[in-house]
C-alpha cells in the first residue's frame, strides 16, 4: 500500500529532523557537569486466566508469572541517557530458576515535548493508543520489550509516535519479522479527541525455506470523548481495516474490516468497560499452516484472538479495579472479563500488581546519594 509508506516516511522524516536538531543543540550547549547515575527496578506479578473451552477464537489457559526489570542508567546534560539491564521472567510452578531472560540496553533522549529511544527498551515507553486488535493482554505480558527505535512527540493536546520493532531473527528456528507502528492524535474542543493508529507487519521466512512471506497491515482511525459527570467517562468510536496477503497463495489481498465502539466508566479506581466489535474476521490466516508445518496463529497475530471471530460480532465487558499508590510507584489491577461471540459467553480473569523504584545513586551537581 504505497500511500501508507509515503505517510510513514514523511512522519518519520519530520520527527527525525526535529529530534536530531534537539539532540545536537542540547549536546553542544548542555553542561557536561550535569551527570547522574540512577537505578531503576520493577517487579510485577501477572495473572491471566482464560476459560475459552468450546470457542473457535481462543484456548483456555493460565498465565501466572513474576517479572523483574532491574536497570542501571547514566544521564548527562539532563536529556541524554544510556540504560542497561535485564528483563527476567519466572513462571509460577516451573522447576527452572528462570524461564526467560532478555537484555535491556538502549539510548534515551528526552527534551521537552520530544523523546527518542534506540536499542532494546520497555514497551511502556511507547505513547500510542492501540486497540486490543493490535496487542492482547497475554502479548503484553510475554512481550514487554521493543527491539528497535521509537520517536515521539507529546504536548498537552497532541501526540505523535513512530516506532520500528524487530520481532524475529532470520534463522533456522525463527522467522524474520518486523513491525512499523505509527500513532497520532489530539484534542479538539473541550471534551473531544481524534487519532489514528497503524501497524505494518512483515512476516517473512526462516533461513531453511523461502517464499512464505505474509504482509499484515492494520489501520485504526478513531474519534472519542472524555468528560466527568460524577463518573469519569471515556468513549471511543473507531474503524478497523486489515490489509493482508499471504504470498504463498495466489489469492491477492484480503481486506477484513469492522467498527469498534469502546466505553469506560470509572470512579475511585473501580471501572466498568465495554468494547463492541462488529465486522469481518481480522485474522483470516490464523489457522493457516506455513511451509514449516506450523500454524501462523499468534506468531503472526498479536491481537486478542476474539477479533478473529467468524460470527461478525464480538463484545468484551470488563468489571474491575485499577489504581496507583505511593506516588505511582505501586499499581494494582484486577478485572473480570466476559468475552461474548457466537451467542456464547467466555470468561477471563486478570490480576496485576507492580512496584517500581528509581533512586538517584549519584548526582555530580550536588553529590547526593539516595
Amino acid at each position: 500500500m504505497p500511500i501508507f509508506e509515503v505517510i510513514n516516511g514523511h512522519l518519520a522524516t519530520l520527527m527525525l529532523k526535529r529530534l536530531l536538531a534537539c539532540i545536537f543543540m542540547t549536546t553542544v550547549i548542555g553542561t557536561v557537569s550535569a551527570q547522574e547515575l540512577f537505578f531503576s527496578g520493577e517487579v510485577s506479578t501477572h495473572f491471566d486466566n482464560t476459560e475459552y473451552t468450546g470457542s473457535d477464537c481462543g484456548t483456555s489457559g493460565t498465565i501466572f508469572a513474576v517479572r523483574m526489570i532491574p536497570t542501571i542508567g547514566y544521564r548527562w546534560n539532563d536529556r541524554h541517557s544510556i540504560i542497561v539491564g535485564a528483563e527476567l521472567l519466572k513462571d509460577f510452578g516451573s522447576s527452572r530458576f528462570l524461564d526467560d531472560a532478555n537484555m535491556v540496553a538502549y539510548y534515551r533522549f528526552r527534551h521537552g515535548r520530544y523523546g527518542a529511544y534506540a536499542g532494546v527498551f520497555e514497551r511502556n515507553n511507547l505513547i500510542g493508543r492501540y486497540s486490543r486488535a493490535f496487542y492482547s493482554d497475554s502479548t503484553l505480558i510475554y512481550n514487554p520489550l521493543v527491539q528497535g527505535i521509537a520517536m515521539n512527540y507529546r504536548s498537552d493536546r497532541a501526540f505523535a509516535e513512530f516506532a520500528i520493532d524487530w520481532e524475529g531473527l532470520y534463522s533456522p528456528q525463527t522467522r524474520e519479522k518486523f513491525r512499523i507502528l505509527v500513532s497520532a492524535g489530539g484534542d479538539f474542543g473541550k471534551y473531544f479527541d481524534a487519532g489514528v493508529s497503524f501497524s505494518m507487519q512483515h512476516y517473512a521466512n526462516r533461513s531453511t525455506f523461502m517464499s512464505n512471506v505474509v504482509d499484515n497491515f492494520l489501520l485504526n482511525p478513531y474519534v472519542g470523548a472524555r468528560f466527568t459527570a460524577f463518573f469519569d467517562f471515556d468513549i471511543r468510536l473507531g474503524y478497523l481495516l486489515g490489509m493482508q496477503r499471504d504470498r504463498m497463495m495466489e489469492e491477492g489481498w484480503k481486506l477484513p474490516m469492522g467498527g469498534e465502539l469502546g466505553f469506560r466508566m470509572s470512579r475511585w479506581g473501580v471501572f466498568i468497560s465495554n468494547d463492541l466489535y462488529v465486522g469481518g474476521n481480522l485474522m483470516p490466516f490464523y489457522n493457516r499452516t506455513g511451509k514449516d508445518g506450523l500454524a501462523y496463529a499468534d506468531d503472526l497475530y498479536t491481537g486478542d484472538p476474539f477479533y478473529g471471530t467468524p460470527h461478525k460480532v464480538y463484545n468484551r465487558t470488563g468489571i474491575g479495579y485499577e489504581r496507583s499508590f505511593a506516588n505511582d510507584s505501586v499499581s494494582v489491577r484486577a478485572e473480570m472479563v466476559l468475552q461474548c461471540t457466537g451467542g456464547r459467553i467466555y470468561y477471563q480473569q486478570l490480576v496485576g500488581i507492580s512496584a517500581r523504584i528509581c533512586p538517584t545513586l549519584y548526582d555530580k551537581r550536588n553529590h547526593t546519594r539516595n
